[in-house]
């Protein structure tokens, strides 16, 4: 349980070792570099920024585009095996054909390009021959005007017209016009016409037609319809060999996957030490890097540096008023629930490290939540094998694995507690199929049929998790030499809360409705009331006192001992404890009578035995999953709201050092 102590670092070196330098830091990965100062200056690298991050997105586009095409076989656990390891030799090879490589992830994405544009293309011919379609017994093209004594007028009308109904637009005029209409193309939707008549009555003809709601076709193709549906056709069969092509030529890069996941990973790191570089102080000669190492790094870096790269190191204590980063170091057991604290918040200044407690609470609660044996042995088998097998697996996924294996343990311990190994699996099993009642081990209750001891029991852990919280807030108090805050702002409600609880213990009605076998003497109740009352008026007395006003100082102490109600809601959340538990016995017994049903309906023997199990797989595997997704929202909950709330503020900014930030390799530097 620990934050480890942080050093202030300063590197002075000849700017020809500037790009050396920071490179060298970034593969160690334990500098968090910070702001050389106003008084220095920096270096603009917001252009060499957006080139390398777009350099890296090539790279990342080829390897999806060349995927897609040269797809490759991975296992389902591909997540599981991490980044692959490359040594600095291994690392400068690569980098030397950086530029080729490039080339490759531009050509890929050029076809890919190309490939894109020619399938646009294929569809607005296909759109095109569609639109086409009602026109192609037309003879002529569909931008024929007339002849030279003649006008001509193609187009449509909506709905499906008679010939002797389009004449007859013509006859209701006054001037008769003459002219010759032949229809292409007629259906439910429209009527696809060529009108032809004389050129001087090309305009009487025109208007004629146009409030008769003719319309010109919307198709912009100058040739005869069918010479142009055979052209379109051709056009998309060229297109199609060209696309042909261009997915062959990609198709030849396989084999180049892991030069581009370098060059990915490489102008990603190049992209990172330029935003550091931005903070680097820039002398006419030399180069001055300033940020924060741990203390157990630093000496091993100031002698790498200045070994290998005749810098100067300067290695500072962190002074008082600095907001240095926070790093966490914490045992095996404790350790895997970091990424708990971290999601919440880093410890700052005057808060200890409590991941070492949270841990120990974190384990017994999820497991109470859960508490099947058999989940539990599921959930840890799963995650020791996995980190076994998986050697080369990132350090954030191999801390949740363990975590959930070392909660998987304590499932199984609550699990053989209520005596739950799915559900009631033993009893259906041997009841249905061997005609003899086999129960698994019980070492304590049933919390169905004594959910009041459980409910009991979750809330006495619930008291003591929360006391654990105003006892470390206690500690940080006593620590810092606050000797009356540890008093007023601590024991008092230890008194208040404790006495009240004391107290309940010596009332019938209590002990009767939680079904306790025992009752405090009435020389405990008046004690414990005499606490309760000494907690009650201390807390109206001091809750205040920032206050140099009498009245008001009270009245913020009788508002602070209004929070009392905040313990017993508090307390009460614990209830979830008991109720997640049931739940996942409850419906894990749900399923287990669903398949004995299934099973004897069918009769026969090895039918029903298979049916019940496709019947108890599913249906366990669903209830596993959906009560180990709850069990670890609501075990955060519990520690982020009652048990952080009570001593917790937080606010650390974590560790965030100058690193290869990388997606696919794992860069070493050899030192």
């Amino acid at each position: 349980m620990a934050v480890l102590p942080m050093k202030r670092i300063t590197v002075y070196g000849l700017k020809k070792d500037r790009k050396a330098v920071l490179e060298a830091i970034q593969r160690m990965g334990t500098v968090e570099i910070r702001d050389a100062g106003d008084d220095l200056n920096k270096v603009d690298t917001a252009s060499f920024q957006a080139t390398f991050l777009k350099a890296s997105n090539q790279a990342r586009s080829a390897l999806e585009i060349l995927s897609k095409y040269v797809p490759k076989k991975s296992s389902i656990f591909a997540s599981l095996e991490g980044r692959k390891e490359l040594s600095e030799k291994t690392y400068y090879g690569f980098m030397d054909s950086i530029d080729e490589i490039g080339r490759i992830a531009s050509g890929i994405i050029s076809l890919s390009k190309g490939i894109a544009e020619k399938k646009a293309e294929i569809v607005r011919a296909q759109s095109q021959i569609e639109m086409l379609s009602p026109w192609m017994s037309l003879s002529v093209p569909l931008s024929f005007k007339g002849t030279k004594k003649t006008a001509g007028f193609i187009g449509s009308f909506e709905g499906e017209k008679t010939i002797d109904e389009l004449y007859g637009i013509f006859l209701n005029e006054k001037d008769n016009i003459s002219v010759d209409i032949d229809i292409v193309s007629s259906m439910p939707e429209m009527t696809c016409v060529l009108v032809i008549c004389g050129k001087k009555d090309a305009d009487k003809a025109e208007a004629i037609l146009r409030d008769a709601g003719f319309m010109r076709p919307q198709v912009s193709a100058l040739g005869i319809p069918a010479e142009q549906e055979k052209f379109l056709k051709e056009q998309i069969k060229k297109l199609e060999e060209e696309i042909v092509q261009a997915e062959n030529e990609i198709k030849d890069f396989d084999g180049t996957e892991n030069a581009l996941k370098f060059m990915a990973d490489y102008y990603t790191m190049r992209y990172d030490k330029y935003q550091a570089l931005s903070q680097v102080g820039d002398l006419k000669k030399t180069f001055v890097i300033t940020g924060y190492v741990p203390e157990k790094d630093a000496e091993k870096l100031e002698m790498h540096l200045s070994r290998k790269y005749n810098a100067a190191v300067e290695i500072e204590a962190v002074r008082d008023d600095e907001n240095a980063p926070v790093l966490l170091k914490n045992n095996g057991f404790s350790a895997p629930v970091e990424s708990v604290i971290e999601s919440y918040s880093m410890p700052g200044k005057g808060d200890i490290d409590p991941t070492t407690v949270m841990s120990i609470f974190y384990y017994i609660l999820f497991g109470m939540m859960l508490s099947d044996f058999a989940y539990g042995l599921i959930v840890s088998l799963g995650c020791f094998w996995a980190i076994r097998k998986f050697k080369g697996m990132e350090d954030g996924l191999k801390n949740s694995l363990k975590m959930f294996m070392i909660c998987g343990i304590s499932t199984m311990f609550w699990g053989l507690m209520f005596g739950g190994c799915f559900g009631d699996a033993f009893t259906v099993i041997s009841e249905t199929y061997f005609g003899k009642t086999v129960k698994f081990p019980m070492l304590w209750c049933d919390p169905l049929s004594s959910s009041m001891q459980v409910l009991i029991t979750s809330f006495a852990i619930g008291i003591v998790h929360l006391f654990t919280g105003l006892g470390i807030k206690f500690y940080q108090c006593v620590k810092k030499g606050e000797y009356f805050d540890a008093i007023y702002d601590v024991i008092f409600w230890y008194l208040l809360v404790g006495g009240g609880i004391a107290f309940l213990l010596s009332t019938e009605m209590f002990c009767n409705m939680a079904g306790l076998s025992f009752r405090l003497s009435p020389q405990g109740a008046k004690i414990a009331a005499i606490c309760a009352g000494i907690g009650a008026v201390g807390i109206v007395l001091t809750a205040g006192r920032s206050s140099k006003n009498v009245g008001k100082r009270l009245a913020k102490g009788a508002y602070e001992l209004y929070g009392v109600t905040s313990y017993l809601s508090d307390i009460l959340s614990y209830s979830r404890l008991l109720a997640l538990g049931l739940s996942t016995g409850v419906i894990a017994q749900v399923f287990n009578k669903m398949g004995a049903m299934v099973s004897n309906a069918v009769g026969d023997g090895v039918i029903g035995f298979v049916l019940f199990l496709v019947v108890f797989i599913v249906g366990h595997t669903l209830n596993i999953g959906i009560n180990l997704l709850g069990t670890y929202v609501h075990t955060n909950r519990l520690q982020f709201v009652e048990f952080f709330g009570k001593f917790y503020e937080g606010g650390g900014e974590k560790f965030n050092p100058l690193k290869s930030n990388t997606k696919y390799y794992k860069i070493k530097e050899d030192f």
